[in-house]
């Protein structure tokens, strides 16, 4: 019985696998297959668009089709993928494939009769599956981790599924071999891959990374880039280039794309693997402040963390109106904010909280506290009825329906952010939901807070986000706790000689921010960067002029991506 695509597409997105367009796939394939002896693996075969393309490329070299049809190999742990496979393939080659597995690839090794025979494979190609390491969970991970590890890299339980199956998948290789995947463009930023990226550079003489301005892959805001990595196994150590085009028109020529990348030799890669022009020397010049003691990284001042973690806000945050409607005593409700939008500005004072609590939003967190009164014994029942108390992160807690580590932080963070991230003094005293990320200033003095909120919005602080952040879907710039540690801040020393200066500038900056105004907000940042960032000379202001060019240009990369 032949499997519609369509119900494969439904099928193969539950395990993370999304379609590439062939304007990716048949460059890629083109680059990796320089012969037509060459065996080829695809990991996670799909709808056998790889295949297909390996099969056409081994055809236009000279290869027979009974030649073609014994190199290539395939291996999908979905049954309706290996059936469409095998029908792509017996169209193009005009006879059945021998080399497709149904099976969970970080179950496959070197056993494998067809791809140990000849010692690996000339070439691996593809696009590993992308679950996030939220599904990414069980024995399927713990394998996969095993898998890594056997190949000598070590991933955090933060790993999403691609990133083994890229260790795992070089291991199939034989010496020079190449490697051609489609990845998440996590592989370029992400802290959980840097184990990826210096792996790569040991275990193969030349790496290639090709971005884009725009996004490439239909119907996934997930942005992606092209890992090209040749000459398995060289024993020397491998050069790494970075280059970005503005999309798939320009990848006609994979050896021309190549050719116009950065080149880093050995140990002098960025930190960061963002191709192009995308920093220039904005990086450098942070790394200046931070080596003259102007900016240091906001762990030294402060401590990111999340909000409490209800398991069930729609349970746990309520509305004024709500509460009164279930009768829950005042005492066992705390003021808190659940989401960005409620901290539009740069501080958050009683009149903010006022204004929530009167447009009835969801600003109350139920936290009772013994004895119950009749009406929360009532909510209990409610609780317990509707499977709330059976949600995992309530069940796991004693008595379920008292949410923990609730603190009151110095400042609210919001690590996910479509323009300008926010760091919020917290003047009102409210707790914060795991939307936000919660502040407590340990290092700065209660007196310094609101400069230091003010100081916090200058030019190099601001690309320091953009560099250390992670892009996501929708344009979307995420940090995390410990990525927020390291974002680049003026030190004490700075804000303290720039104080009262500052706090002259915090009901603007408030009000612009709260405003959403781009122009009116760069106006003001201009006038921080005056403050923390000049010191009365051009060499300084060309470098200010850079790190505001790069955030800028690093801001519009996400959007382009965002609307496609």
């Amino acid at each position: 019985m032949t499997t519609s695509v369509p119900s494969l597409r439904s099928t193969r997105k539950d395990l993370g696998a999304f379609y590439s367009p062939r304007a990716l796939v048949e460059p890629l394939v083109a680059w990796a297959i320089n012969s037509r002896h060459d065996r080829v693996l695809d990991p996670s075969c799909g709808d056998g668009i790889f295949l297909d393309a390996c099969a056409r490329r081994l055809l236009s070299l000279g290869a027979r089709p009974t030649e073609a049809a014994a190199g290539l190999i395939g291996i999908d742990t979905n049954p309706q993928a290996i059936a469409v496979t095998t029908a792509v393939l017996s169209s193009t080659l005009r006879q059945p494939p021998r080399g497709l597995h149904r099976m969970d690839f970080f179950k496959a090794d070197l056993t494998v009769s067809e791809i140990c025979a000849e010692g690996g494979v000339g070439a691996v190609v593809g696009n590993p599956p992308y679950i996030r390491y939220q599904g990414f969970t069980g024995a399927m991970r713990a394998q996969a981790l095993k898998r890594a590890a056997m190949a000598g890299v070590e991933l955090t339980q933060l790993t999403s599924s691609w990133a083994p199956f890229v260790v795992h998948s070089a291991t199939f290789l034989k010496p020079e071999g190449r490697l051609a995947f489609i990845l998440p463009a996590e592989l370029i930023h992400a802290s959980y891959a840097e184990a990826i990226r210096q792996w790569l550079r040991t275990r193969f003489g030349r790496v290639t990374m090709v971005s884009f301005r725009r996004s490439v892959f239909p119907g996934v805001q997930e942005r992606v880039v092209l890992l090209l990595a040749a000459r398995y196994g060289d024993p020397c150590p491998g050069t790494l280039g970075l280059v970005e085009v503005e999309d798939a028109t320009e990848l006609r020529s994979m050896d021309e794309v190549i050719a116009k990348s950065r080149v880093f030799g050995p140990g002098s890669e960025p930190g960061k693997w963002l191709p192009g022009h995308a920093a220039g020397p904005a990086v450098g010049q942070l790394t200046r402040l931070e080596k003259d003691s102007q900016f240091v990284p906001l762990g030294r001042l402060a401590k990111a963390n999340i909000g409490f973690v209800t398991g069930a806000n729609d349970f746990f945050v309520l509305s004024p109106q709500s509460a009164r409607a279930l009768r829950l005593p005042m005492k066992s409700l705390q003021p808190c904010v659940m989401k960005a939008r409620q901290i539009p500005g740069a501080f958050l004072a009683g009149p903010d909280y006022q204004a929530l609590y009167d447009a009835d939003e969801r600003c109350l967190l139920w936290r009772p506290q013994a004895p119950l009164s009749p009406a929360e014994k009532a909510y209990v029942r409610r609780g317990i009825g509707v499977g709330v108390s059976r949600r995992f992160k309530c069940r796991m807690r004693n008595p379920w329906y008292v949410v923990p580590g609730v603190i009151r932080p110095d400042a609210f963070f919001t690590y996910m952010s479509d323009s300008v991230p926010r760091l919020c003094l917290n003047e009102a005293g409210l707790v914060a939901t795991n939307n936000l990320l919660t502040i407590r200033m340990h290092g700065v003095a209660p007196e310094l807070r609101r400069a230091m909120i003010v100081g916090f919005y200058n030019s190099a602080t601001l690309f320091s986000m953009e560099w250390i952040g992670r892009s996501y879907g929708g344009g979307v710039l995420k940090l995390e706790p410990r990525e927020a540690d390291r974002i680049l801040v003026p030190d004490l020393t700075v804000i303290r000689s720039q104080a009262r200066k500052l706090e002259k500038l915090a009901d603007r900056l408030h009000i612009e921010l709260c405003a959403g105004r781009r122009g009116s907000i760069r106006a003001v940042i201009e006038q921080i960067d005056e403050l923390v960032l000049h010191r009365g000379n051009d060499e300084s202001r060309d470098g200010v002029v850079a790190l505001s060019a790069a955030r800028e240009r690093l801001m519009g990369a996400r959007r382009i991506s965002a609307n496609g």
